[in-house]
């Protein structure tokens, strides 16, 4: 509702389209950073391109649509045309082409841990689909370069890739000294961690996806999902609702390429 007012208030004025383009970004800016303060990492994402998608599908339904018909309608009966409904139609089209990257990150976030569960997770999204934005302008331009319209849109392309490595290097994780000799990642070391910040949904009593860690075992027959959840994605424990920390994450990753022992 904030989008679709900000493009009836100001889009017919002068500059009208630079004026929308900076206020949406700055509301896209802000729904991101109180998502990210409201809810988990995982679902902030997935809310922040889930709002832009109903926008854009808001554009087709209500705007792009009914300004054709309403155009169709006045050709066939010889009326003149009223130019607004081209003029929304070609504003709320091109918004949607901006949009389309972005969404499309939002959306297959949820498979990549390290991006949602960064503790400055809200500028990570930001950067990422103001990426996505950067290089679809790239695509928008090239056509009109092809024909002469405007010059090569190549540092649009270049921009959104240097973010893109901007925001590899960014999030790279820094080296890191084990806290415990590798030889010392035995069961009885990890069984407290696991007692701590997995049991409650992988014990006696609850098995959640029927997982269950709380015998030597059952370990063992998870121990790949174990590391690959708990240390590689770092998605468990989920949103890490028991406060497992980076040194026990570790801990468990020796113990895994100790071979799990479980003895």
């Amino acid at each position: 509702m904030l989008y679709d007012a900000i493009c009836q208030f100001f889009g017919h004025r002068k500059n009208g389209d630079a004026i929308v383009g900076a206020l949406v970004l700055g509301l896209v800016c802000v729904a991101s950073w109180l998502a990210c303060h409201w809810f988990p990492g995982r679902a902030a994402f997935l809310l922040v391109a889930a709002m832009i998608a109903t926008a854009m599908s808001a554009n087709v339904f209500f705007w792009i649509i009914p300004g054709q018909k309403k155009v169709i309608r006045s050709i066939e009966a010889g009326e003149p045309v009223d130019p607004v409904h081209g003029f929304r139609g070609k504003q709320r089209s091109v918004h949607n082409t901006y949009f389309t990257l972005p969404v499309l990150f939002g959306m297959l976030s949820n498979h990549y841990g390290f991006l949602y569960q960064h503790k400055q997770n809200w500028l990570v999204l930001i950067l990422m689909m103001f990426a996505g934005a950067a290089i679809r302008q790239f695509f928008v331009m090239r056509h009109g370069y092809k024909l002469g319209r405007n010059r090569h849109p190549a540092g649009y392309a270049a921009v959104g890739v240097a973010v893109i490595a901007g925001v590899v290097w960014w999030l790279a994780p820094a080296p890191t000294t084990a806290t415990a000799p590798a030889a010392a990642a035995s069961y009885a070391t990890v069984r407290p961690v696991l007692e701590q910040r997995c049991y409650a949904c992988h014990g006696a009593q609850v098995q959640m996806k029927n997982v269950r860690l709380d015998s030597p075992e059952a370990l063992k027959q998870h121990a790949a999902a174990v590391y690959q959840q708990a240390v590689v994605q770092k998605t468990m424990p989920l949103n890490n609702s028991t406060g497992m920390t980076d040194a026990e994450r570790a801990l468990l990753g020796q113990w895994f390429q100790r071979g799990a022992p479980v003895n």
